[in-house]
């Protein structure tokens, strides 16, 4: 291929991406990621701010953070989930992570997130059609956010 050919096939390919809609590519769930608080996220996310609490889900994180932009939190559950949430009731944008779980897999993660302060973190576990929530308190001692 010689220098011609490869910057017209460069120019077709760039016109080519510059027409395609931008519905086609992922789009941004912006409602989900509001900054108007903690329950206004749920509302938003699972359709009620209230969400019962359960046995079923555990959260492991540290009672006190040193560092609030690596704090590590692990979530395992003990219901047939399909779907996870992870909020910080006190960032400016609560959620923090969400996963859709295809198939037989074991209902866990594992993630460092960052908190803008000391905050409860949520971990909400959609089985079925129900939700289930477990929180957790978290103080930091250096922010993050």
């Amino acid at each position: 291929m010689n220098r011609r050919s490869f910057l017209r096939a460069f120019a077709l390919g760039g016109a080519a991406v510059s027409i395609i809609p931008l519905h086609a590519f992922a789009a941004w769930q912006k409602q989900y990621f509001t900054d108007k608080g903690y329950k206004q996220a749920l509302v938003n996310l699972f359709g009620t701010a209230s969400i019962g609490q359960s046995d079923k889900i555990t959260i492991t994180a540290p009672a006190v953070a040193t560092n609030g932009a690596a704090v590590p939190v692990e979530v395992h559950c003990d219901l047939e989930a399909d779907k996870m949430f992870l909020l910080v009731e006190n960032n400016s944008t609560p959620l923090v992570y969400s996963i859709d779980l295809k198939g037989p897999v074991l209902p866990y993660f594992n993630i460092r997130i960052k908190m803008r302060e000391s905050s409860p973190v949520h971990a909400v576990v959609r089985a079925g059609e129900k939700y289930y929530r477990a929180t957790v308190n978290v103080d930091v001692t250096a922010q993050a956010c």
